[in-house]
């Protein structure tokens, strides 16, 4: 076996104001009379929504619709579940690569932004296995099983679970300090460490696997995987069914075919019925060329490439469109991308804000700025006519104006449209602000004519 390879914390409060679809006009005059104050749940989040009855020409609106609105109401985008798949092999343990991850992880996943979503772990490799026969036969010079599996004592550490060690669970109100299922991935990064043993496998293709299996069996709209790794993916000498690999040093196949992973991971993506949106996040060590790092030895292309492929067949819909490569191909010649697809992490400082970071921006990249119009109260419906949207990022609000068309990216000025569901999205700069801002809410009006561009 190959010695392979080598808190910043943002709120995000979403909100939605529904006006009567009999206030017509732009900043009706206000006036309510009654209030009530119901719970609501979804997803294991418990939020509290306030409501204001009027006489249809009732307050409660924001922004330039102020005198419009009868009723605001908690708004989440569709229920999600992240399952977040963490190197744990004995490189990670270099550089305070885990201790950052542990710090980054609990950081991001405890923002409210998170409320809404389902959440589980997987980490790799989680056991040892017997030594593969490749790598007997080089210590040994021949077939020699007893003394093999004492010269590699417990194993090399290429095993999986089939399980997340962690299992997906909705998140809710409570953080990481208080219980749940984020209290669980806590106590899971403080009682675990990597592997630490000489051969640093890293069986992320079978932990891949494994997540995708997961995700698949959890019942939720949409299903997020991160994978977040110093590199490597070896472990290919012990697999079951055997796949083709490249040779490493003790003449074991054991690095896998980029190819091969770009298949498994562009299957999941590509589900038809349980589609899983997978991200890249490349740590310092990721960005290996086939010369060793430190005592490991690493994959015998550039790993930036590879991870830059994976994020393209992963998540093709959110890359950068100048990205290298952006059709999820690999070529073993191939350099370093000069703009890569997945998060790299490999360039510049390493702390654990920048790793936090990335997570949260992952939940708005997957999750794109997509809110469904409020239910309207009983016996009354929405006239979409009569909608407009207010953001407020970072305690400032603007009002949005409707495109007029459907090609306009408002890259300067923001918008809001309809997607073909009939779903509010947020445009261009509209967007990237709500997700950038530390802190935001979207409100979506209805009662007033639509503002249109």
């Amino acid at each position: 076996m190959t010695q392979a390879r080598g808190t910043h914390t943002t709120k995000r409060t979403w909100a939605l104001a529904l006006a009567s679809v009999a206030a017509l006009g732009y900043g009706c005059a206000a006036g309510a009379d009654d209030q009530s104050t119901t719970s609501s749940s979804q997803g294991g989040n418990t939020g509290t929504s306030t409501t204001t009855f009027g006489d249809g020409q009732g307050g409660g609106g924001v922004g330039g619709f102020s005198g419009c609105a009868q009723f605001t109401k908690e708004a989440n985008t569709a229920p999600a579940a992240m399952l977040i798949v963490l190197d744990k092999s004995a490189s990670m343990t270099t550089a305070q690569k885990w201790g950052t991850a542990q710090l980054s992880i609990v950081a991001a996943i405890d923002n409210d932004q998170f409320n809404s979503m389902s959440l589980g772990l997987v980490t790799f490799p989680a056991t040892y296995t017997p030594p593969p026969d490749c790598l007997c036969e080089a210590a040994c010079g021949g077939p020699c099983d007893a003394l093999c599996n004492s010269l590699f004592g417990q194993g090399v550490s290429c095993g999986t679970s089939a399980l997340p060690q962690v299992a997906l669970a909705p998140a809710g109100m409570e953080k990481s300090n208080q219980g749940g299922v984020r209290k669980s991935i806590y106590d899971y990064l403080v009682a675990n460490a990597p592997l630490n043993n000489a051969d640093d496998g890293s069986p992320i293709y079978d932990a891949l696997n494994s997540g995708y299996s997961a995700l698949k069996l959890y019942n939720i709209d949409k299903r997020i995987l991160v994978l977040v790794t110093d590199g490597g993916f070896s472990c290919t000498s012990v697999a079951v069914p055997a796949r083709s690999a490249y040779t490493d040093l003790n003449g074991c196949q054991d690095w896998e075919y980029p190819d091969s992973v770009n298949a498994l991971i562009k299957g999941a993506h590509d589900d038809a019925t349980k589609p899983v949106t997978t991200f890249i996040v490349g740590l310092p060590g990721s960005d290996s060329t086939g010369a060793k790092q430190g005592s490991y030895d690493t994959a015998p292309y550039h790993m930036r490439r590879a991870l830059s492929s994976y994020a393209a067949a992963g998540s093709p819909e959110t890359i950068d469109p100048g990205c290298d490569p952006p059709d999820a191909t690999f070529d073993q010649a191939g350099g370093d991308p000069a703009v890569p697809c997945h998060i790299d992490l490999t360039q510049g400082a390493f702390d654990a804000d920048k790793l936090a970071s990335a997570i949260g921006a992952i939940r708005g990249k997957a999750l794109g700025c997509v809110y469904d119009l409020p239910d309207p109260p009983p016996g009354e419906s929405i006239d979409q006519s009569l909608v407009n949207v207010t953001i407020t990022t970072n305690g400032t609000s603007t009002d949005l104006k409707k495109r007029a068309d459907t090609s306009d990216p408002c890259e300067t000025d923001g918008c809001w449209d309809y997607d073909a569901d009939g779903k509010v999205i947020l445009v261009g700069k509209a967007c990237e602000d709500v997700v950038a801002a530390s802190t935001s809410k979207v409100d979506i009006v209805v009662g007033c004519m639509t503002v249109v561009k």
